[in-house]
């Protein structure tokens, strides 16, 4: 029965397709929305990535969506319909929406989200923290089970999870990109699933088309979506590397949004909020602009070294001078706009003089302390400047930090090496809770050496990992405000910097846009209004 309704589907599907395609080209431009980006994605499939998820967003659905109402984010139903918990926390019982299918037609059933939690947890796939809570997790990955015992199916729209411990952001957490829900049976014959358009099938508003390395992607309105129908019919995503391309493309109206966190701040200051006020769309992104220090390093392997490079560095000029004011400071791991954070922390003080008297203690004169600043060299002008600020505040008080530019894939290889000696990034929040960054820099000794953090304090470690399972919000919010002092104020073990505000420019075919809760390039095409 199931391959007799996909087979009917998937000629409705064709059917329905074309007539969008038909309708485009008989309407050159309408429905059409165009945007690009600086470097191209490296796949489609959330398992294998924790930055591409523009396709995964709108390709794929998942049982939650992170969306803003009055002002706040959370986790809205979307494949999912109804849950309840066990009063122990542990237990959660869904129930899915019923007559979704997916673009080939093929229908959505509890099967399908069990598969998608095991196939994280197989093959040595990234994004497994949320699959590793549900019980039978490590039966699973250590090969001595084939399915995970947490997860039972009454029928094709009831199921249930159960943890290995009590979770109180579980529901936040499936509503990340990465907990994206694929097709069972379509996986089972797709032999380049995140490669080949073909072979990337989701049950999300928008169907992958066509994929040109380096060039462009495509994505086109899914006739078979079971929510509203968007305004965009078609997305166009070019790869265009150098910013001042864009620039002049968004000028010349070839493209309907630019991206401005690409363009010095400088002339989005100019020329952009002086030219078209009107059309600038503003939004935080939430999460952190970080220095990464090793410690491991055999300089920064000394706390007295790691606290004076924090407090070389004048934050407070970098967002002034570099951002013009559009970002705000941080002090701590958990950022503004995800619940637990903390305004009282108070951070690392621009003080040159400690610093220097630091360093002084720790046996090091002028010039002693060295080590590399990598830079990914797909970074934008602005990141590019925040190095160059970083190494000459630590010059002034002494440290030399070479800023060495590397390809973005040997840049990945060398941080996931956990040797890399220290870098400035941005980690941005797939969904409202704590452990998303708390967890991932500082759960485990692995999650700190694939960042080259090198954190050494194991019983710290510990307490992180199991203030996820605090189901009490008082108590667990508590817990992250010890741990943070610790983590920042006692070991600085991670300088964060500051959090930016994320800047679109519209073009005059765009009546809205909504940009992603937290900030990313990344966005929802159904936020997009056309006129």
């Amino acid at each position: 029965m199931k391959q007799m309704k996909k087979t009917f589907a998937l000629l409705l599907s064709v059917i329905l397709a074309l007539a969008v395609v038909h309708a485009l080209a008989d309407e050159p431009g309408e429905g059409v929305l165009r945007t690009a980006v600086l470097y191209d994605i490296s796949t489609m499939d959330v398992t294998k990535t924790t930055d591409d998820y523009m396709i995964p967003m709108n390709v794929f659905d998942r049982l939650f969506e992170t969306r803003m109402i009055d002002g706040t984010s959370q986790a809205v139903k979307s494949l999912c319909v109804d849950y309840s918990v066990s009063e122990d926390g542990l237990t959660y019982d869904f129930v899915l929406r019923e007559g979704v299918v997916f673009s080939n037609g093929s229908p959505l059933t509890a099967s399908d989200v069990q598969y998608s939690f095991e196939r994280l947890l197989k093959e040595n796939r990234s994004n497994t923290d949320v699959a590793l809570e549900v019980a039978g997790a490590e039966a699973l990955v250590n090969g001595e089970s084939n399915t995970l015992s947490g997860f039972k199916i009454a029928d094709d729209t009831h199921f249930s999870i159960t943890l290995s411990a009590p979770n109180a952001g579980f529901i936040a957490e499936l509503s990340a990109p990465f907990m994206s829900v694929v097709d069972a049976e379509t996986m089972a014959e797709a032999k380049q699933f995140g490669t080949d358009p073909a072979d990337t099938i989701g049950s999300g508003p928008y169907i992958i088309t066509e994929w040109v390395s380096n060039d462009h992607y495509t994505l086109v309105y899914n006739p078979l979506y079971w929510g509203e129908e968007p305004s965009v019919k078609k997305l166009i995503v070019s790869v265009i590397p150098d910013a001042g391309t864009q620039d002049l493309m968004f000028r010349n109206g070839e493209l309907d949004i630019i991206d401005l966190q690409g363009l010095d701040s400088a002339i989005v200051e100019t020329s952009y909020k002086l030219a078209w006020p009107e059309r600038i769309v503003s939004t935080p992104k939430v999460g952190l602009t970080y220095l990464a220090i090793n410690s491991g390093n055999e300089y920064m392997s000394d706390v007295r070294v790691r606290k004076a490079i924090g407090m070389a560095l004048d934050v407070e000029s970098i967002i002034t001078g570099i951002y013009f004011d559009n970002a705000v400071r941080e002090n701590g791991i958990i950022p503004t706009g995800i619940w637990g954070h903390n305004d009282a922390l108070s951070g690392f003080a621009y003080d040159p003089d400690g610093a220097r008297a630091l360093l002084s203690e720790a046996g090091y004169r002028d010039g002693d302390v060295h080590f590399v600043l990598a830079l990914d060299n797909t970074a934008g002008s602005n990141v590019r400047l925040v190095y160059e600020a970083v190494s000459e505040y630590l010059a002034a008080v002494g440290i030399k930090a070479e800023v060495r530019s590397y390809d973005h894939s040997s840049w990945l290889d060398l941080r996931n090496s956990g040797t890399m000696d220290a870098f400035v990034a941005r980690w941005g929040m797939d969904y409202n809770d704590p452990a998303n960054i708390m967890y991932t820099f500082f759960g485990s000794p692995a999650n700190t050496a694939v960042r080259s953090l090198n954190y050494a304090d194991t019983g710290i470690m510990e307490r992180v990992s199991a203030a996820r399972a605090i189901v009490d919000d008082g108590e667990r919010e508590a817990e992250y405000r010890a741990l943070e002092q610790k983590i920042i104020g006692e070991d600085a073990a991670w300088i964060p910097m500051f959090e930016e505000l994320h800047l679109y420019c519209l073009g005059d075919r765009v009546a809205s846009f909504t940009p992603h809760w937290a900030g990313f390039s990344d966005f929802y095409i159904i936020d997009v209004i056309l006129k």
